[in-house]
């Protein structure tokens, strides 16, 4: 299986809750993300309709699963769930119309913003030899979460004007906005955020175990893996024909009253 087939079905996927029909319906999308999790969880006897893009993901987990270890599987199948789970989290705080914390809206988009299956894709596409206990180890798990805080981080300010356009408030940016934040002071404190995760990033890297030869040099292949989604996401931006221009001044336009404000409460979770 080509692992670039995933990209053709997630995006339009990802689209239906963050600016589509399902953003604002709870029910059918936790209906649809049961739909998408039915086959890999085990669940044969799902017998509620699958939309033609979960029907795509079906055959990717299946091809996926004919040339991938058991562990791959596993850890592809329950990094999936998490991101169901961050998705659900999402169209229940959208619904609720109440501004999530900064720190609720981290740990769900750590879940939603679906970086950790990337990772398993890599150990697959690689064909790396990792044992089980290597993902156990608390040096390897930061290193996970941490790739996923540099996504997010740099996704949401990056994309922030675009997903702001679209009324789409799963973003940090929006969260510290709906938090009582002015644009720059949200900014500003993202940024913040994702200055720390580099520094984590390198202090982990600095104790990370050794194991035997042969496991080290798989372990760095992963880990270069993980660097190499966070790279992939830095390289593909929302800018447009605003592009050069955002590059050289480090300056976007954005809204000084988002659509999304008007729609959020005051309580934090």
């Amino acid at each position: 299986m080509s692992t670039t087939n995933i990209s053709t079905q997630v995006f339009p996927f990802d689209d239906m809750f963050d600016s589509g029909y399902l953003r604002s319906d709870l029910e059918t999308s936790r209906q649809v993300l049961d739909s998408l999790m039915s086959n890999m969880l085990g669940k044969r006897c799902y017998t509620g309709t699958k939309l033609p893009v979960v029907q795509a993901h079906n055959d990717i987990f299946r091809r996926l699963s004919e040339g991938a270890s058991i562990g791959v599987q596993r850890r592809f199948a329950r990094s999936m769930e998490l991101y169901a789970e961050g998705v659900a989290r999402h169209i229940e705080t959208f619904t609720s119309h109440h501004p999530p914390s900064l720190q609720y809206m981290l740990q769900t988009r750590r879940l939603s913003v679906g970086v950790a299956p990337l990772y398993h894709l890599v150990e697959y596409a690689h064909s790396l030899q990792i044992p089980d206990e290597v993902f156990e180890d608390p040096a390897i798990q930061a290193l996970e979460r941490l790739g996923a805080d540099l996504v997010i981080l740099s996704n949401d300010i990056l994309s922030y004007r675009k997903e702001e356009s679209e009324g789409c408030p799963f973003n940090m940016v929006a969260a510290c906005r709906m938090n009582g934040k002015s644009a720059q002071e949200a900014f500003d404190m993202v940024g913040s955020l994702l200055e720390e995760s580099y520094h984590e990033w390198h202090e982990v890297m600095s104790r990370l175990p050794d194991w035997d030869v042969n496991v080290d040099g798989e372990v760095e292949r992963y880990i270069k893996g993980i660097q190499d989604v966070v790279q992939a996401n830095l390289s593909w931006r929302y800018f447009g024909a605003d592009g050069p221009k955002v590059r050289k001044t480090w300056r976007i336009d954005v809204l000084a009253n988002p659509p999304y404000l008007s729609d959020s409460g005051g309580a934090e979770y």
